[in-house]
């Protein structure tokens, strides 16, 4: 990646910091889009292994009790960026644990920081006066809403490169996705999944929200 590569991606996701809705999607969608582009180029320059940096984690989110929207959110980003998330308990510490390549990482964590708050103004303008399971619902309809949207601008980034282009890299993507892949295998215990019970009419109405969002071109 160039030098501080996520600085232009912070610079988009600082629109957050406005309020509104809107235009803070709109900056994520562009973001997402300039997160891939990087690591393209990355892949294209022969000067740098990818592939061989480290897979490490780091604590994502942590606190007394585990938000299940905050846990649907982590994955979603993750999955989107190279990594895996995953959860853990220390003590009485319930942590959300990312793991992936520094700079995969570090891309999750900006998306994520912006993601947070701006979900949770959200539903508190679509639900006052609702209860915390209306919420968290809620806020996992409109995630699902959003994360499609960031797999769009995710691709349309990929299609933006050369298709000679892309035939050279599809090794390294392949060799990148079955690394982190074996890293999840080799340090997770994997439980069989439990359907995630939500609530429809809240969750429909994050859909809906999500849905609305204007995520703008991502150029």
């Amino acid at each position: 990646m160039a030098r501080d590569p996520l600085d232009k991606v912070r610079k988009l996701l600082a629109l957050a910091e406005s309020g509104h809705v809107h235009e803070a999607a709109a900056a994520a969608a562009a973001a997402q889009a300039l997160i891939e582009r990087y690591r393209l180029a990355e892949l294209l320059d022969a000067t740098v292994d990818a592939e061989a940096e480290p897979i490490e984690d780091e604590v994502l989110d942590a606190g007394r009790r585990r938000r299940r929207w905050k846990t649907v959110l982590a994955s979603g980003l993750a999955g989107v960026n190279d990594c895996v998330a995953f959860t853990r308990d220390l003590g009485r510490d319930k942590q959300i644990v990312l793991a992936g390549r520094a700079a995969d990482r570090a891309a999750v964590r900006s998306l994520w920081e912006w993601l947070v708050p701006q979900l949770e103004w959200l539903s508190a303008t679509h639900g006052a006066g609702r209860d915390k399971r209306w919420h968290d619902d809620f806020r996992i309809g409109a995630i699902e809403a959003v994360m499609n949207r960031l797999q769009q601008a995710h691709g349309e980034a990929a299609a933006e490169v050369d298709p000679g282009a892309l035939v050279r890299l599809e090794p390294a993507l392949a060799a990148r996705r079955a690394a982190i892949e074996a890293w999840s295998s080799d340090r997770l215990a994997r439980k069989p999944g439990r359907r995630l019970m939500v609530g429809a009419d809240a969750w429909e109405a994050g859909r809906a929200a999500g849905a609305d969002v204007a995520l703008g071109e991502s150029g």
